[in-house]
Formats: C-alpha cells, structure tokens, sequence
C-alpha cells in the first residue's frame, strides 16, 4: 500500500505539490509565530529579572524577615563553587545588600540608601545591560568607589570624584563607617532604585560592613529558563529548607505574572485562529484533490479494488506529503529561527522610550526551543489524521455508478 502511496504521488506531481504547500504553510507560520511569542516572554521576564535578582535566590530565613545584617549567611568558597557545578545553572552572583545613612559637603541633610556590594565582572551581565553609565566608568573588581543613579545626584548635588561621608550598622555589632568616592553616575530604569541605591564592589562591601564571606543574596541565573525547578531541587540539598529561603523568579516577579499570562493568553487565541486558518486551508486542498480523483476510485473500484485497500492507500498518501510538508517547514524555519534568536528585530520610534522604564529589550527575540518545533510537528500531523477521515469516508460511500457516469460525459464531451 506503502509503495502505491507513493506511485500515485508521482503520477500528479502537481496535486501532491499542491497539498505539501498547503501543510508546509500551515507548519511555516506555526513555528514562526510560537517562537516569536515566546521568544518576547522570555526576553521581557528574563530583562526584569535582570534587575529584580536572579532565576533563583537564596537568603537566610531570619534575614528575609528582619533585613538586619546581622542574620545575614555567611558561606566560604567551597559551597559557592558547588552550586556553580550544578547542571544548567550559568551564573551564580553573590550580593551583600545593607542600609547606610550618607552625606555630602554640598547638603546639610543627611539620607538613608541601599548600597549593594556586587561582583562587578558577574554584574556586566546583568545590571549593567540595563543600565547605562552617563559619567564614570563602571567597575574593576577591586574598585573602592560607588556608582549611584541619576535622580540621586540631582538630589544631592554629586558629581563624579566626589566624596560621600558613610555610616551605619556594620555585620555583628561593628561600625560602618568611612569615606567613599564617587566613581560612576548610571541611569537605572526603576526610579525607586535610581534615587535610593548606590552599587560598589562585593569585596568593598565586605570590607565596609567587616562581612568577610556573608552575604544578604545569593542570585543564580540559570542557562534556562524550564529548567528553573529542576535547579532549584538540587539547591534544596545543598541548603537545608529550615534554615533557607529558596525562591525561584515566579516569586521574585509575582506582580508581573499576570501581564506575562495575559499576553499568553492573547497569544494563545492568536494561534488558534492561525490552526483554524491553515487546517482550513489544508482541509480545502484535500476536498478538492478528492473530488477531482472521484473518477479514478471509482474506475479503481469496479476492476475489483476493494473500498478498504484503496482507503489505505488514500491515507498514506496523505501522510507522506503531510511528512514532506512538515519536515520542510522544520528545514526552511530552524535557520530563520537561529538567527533573530542571536540577532533580534530591532524596534524603533517612541516606544523604546516605553520599553526601556519597564527594563525590557526595544527588540522581537525569538526562542529556539525545540520542544516548539516538535509541538507544531505534532499538532499538524494531528490536523491531517483527522482530516485523512474525510477522503476515506469519501470512498467509503462513493457511488460507482456516479463516477463512471462522469467518464462517460467526458467521452461523449470528445
């Protein structure tokens, strides 16, 4: 029946090119546009998790609920370079957060911040790719200088080489108290950070607040995104729950959520109107090609082919150009795909401005993930068994006497 299949294929090249163009568009568009879809939700929540923390964070528990620093963790090396080894973790970035009250020669008032001690080469890729340095330069990994925003240099009249008198709680009862440099002025996308925080080293942070090997957070970014819990249950080995608080980015971006399942959904009954599109299409193409052959299955019939033998043939037919269709789709979309994931679309005009204060990328990335390709293989090989019903109920109920009445209209027609 296999080889049948195909022999009637080649027999009317034009029909089967036909219907492997109709499956081909179908598969065509439901790649492009799943990718494009997840590939803006991935980009926008992995932007805001940028500045937000991690894919994962790790805290003591007593600090989650004092912020005190005296409850921050103190861990040595050794166990930051084993959740390093974790499969699929990319990134792990200490952090120690506290508060100081600071002031400046140019103001009688002083002003309590966030200053949070950073690794500033880890960092490059995260803070620093949405945020972007006005004057200064960002810093060395032994800098002893800070960075603060812009809404707090206007506040406070700084500008870059001044210097900035500290004060406050340093780790176990110690003072936290020195002058410190301004080095850099950055714009932060998040005014709430851009007038109240100011970044320096992890090793000046340490040494400021006497923290050798503590830190408030511990952020992991992890190579993918799916692969979040599966991360996140090897932490929970290293780091017993009583004592820890793990929190994966759902949690860390809770209010965001709801936008993110909102353009989900929207996304969603944009492919369902695409599949409905499309399957119609691919349906149409099989009526047609059916009725057109409605002569040959009868001929076929009457010699003595049997309704059954024929519907089987008709059905594989179907299936090996929905195959070539699908496959080609697959072929010409995964270098497509590849490129914008590297390269994406840039956008232009007003709405960066826009895009920007939400601390997303003013681009259309796509995601290549491959379980979207074998999802759209799978969804439109299902369109075309369902619609393979069709032409087998065709034959299934075709009247012989009727085809062959229109063989005889065309000799009588010559």
């Amino acid at each position: 029946m296999m080889k049948l299949a195909w022999l009637n294929l080649q027999r009317n090249p034009s029909r089967a090119l036909l219907t492997i163009l109709s499956v081909f568009i179908a598969a065509f568009f439901s790649i492009i546009f799943g990718s494009v879809k997840n590939g803006i939700l991935n980009s926008s929540t992995e932007s805001i998790l940028k500045l937000s923390g991690g894919d994962i964070e790790i805290r003591s528990k007593s600090y989650s609920t004092s912020r005190f620093i005296d409850d921050i963790m103190q861990i040595d090396s050794a166990m930051l370079d084993s959740i390093s080894r974790l499969q699929y973790v990319k990134r792990v970035l200490p952090v120690l957060q506290s508060y100081l009250l600071i002031s400046h020669s140019s103001s009688t008032s002083t002003k309590a911040v966030s200053i949070i001690g950073i690794d500033p080469e880890s960092e490059k890729d995260r803070i620093l790719t949405v945020t972007e340095m006005v004057e200064g330069h960002w810093f060395s990994k032994y800098d002893k200088g800070v960075i603060v925003g812009e809404n707090m240099r206007e506040e406070l009249g700084l500008k870059v080489g001044d210097t900035l008198a500290v004060m406050g709680m340093g780790y176990h009862g110690a003072g936290a108290v020195g002058l410190i440099p301004i080095q850099g002025v950055a714009r932060i996308p998040v005014a709430a950070v851009d007038k109240n925080t100011m970044f320096m080293t992890l090793s000046a942070a340490q040494e400021l607040f006497q923290a050798e090997d503590c830190y408030s957070e511990i952020y992991i970014i992890s190579e993918r995104l799916d692969k979040v819990d599966l991360i996140k249950s090897q932490i929970k080995k290293i780091f017993p729950s009583d004592e820890y608080e793990i929190r994966d980015w759902k949690s860390l971006i809770e209010d965001f959520l709801f936008y993110f399942r909102l353009a989900d959904a929207f996304g969603f009954i944009i492919m369902l109107f695409l599949y409905i599109l499309v399957g119609s299409n691919i349906l149409g193409t099989i009526i047609l090609t059916s009725k057109e052959r409605k002569l040959e299955f009868s001929v076929l019939i009457s010699v003595g082919m049997s309704r059954n033998k024929l519907s089987k043939s008709l059905f594989y037919e179907l299936m090996i150009v929905a195959l070539l269709g699908v496959i080609l789709a697959v072929i010409v979309t995964l270098p497509i795909v590849y490129f914008f994931t590297i390269h994406p679309i840039p956008l232009f005009g007003e709405d960066i401005a826009t895009l920007k204060q939400f601390s997303i990328y003013s681009g259309i990335y796509m995601s290549l993930d491959f379980t979207l390709f074998i999802k759209q293989f799978l969804i439109v090989i299902g369109m075309c068994l369902a619609f393979a019903a069709y032409p087998i109920s065709f034959i299934q109920h075709l009247k012989v006497d009727e085809g062959l009445s229109k063989r005889d209209a065309n000799e009588d027609n010559l």
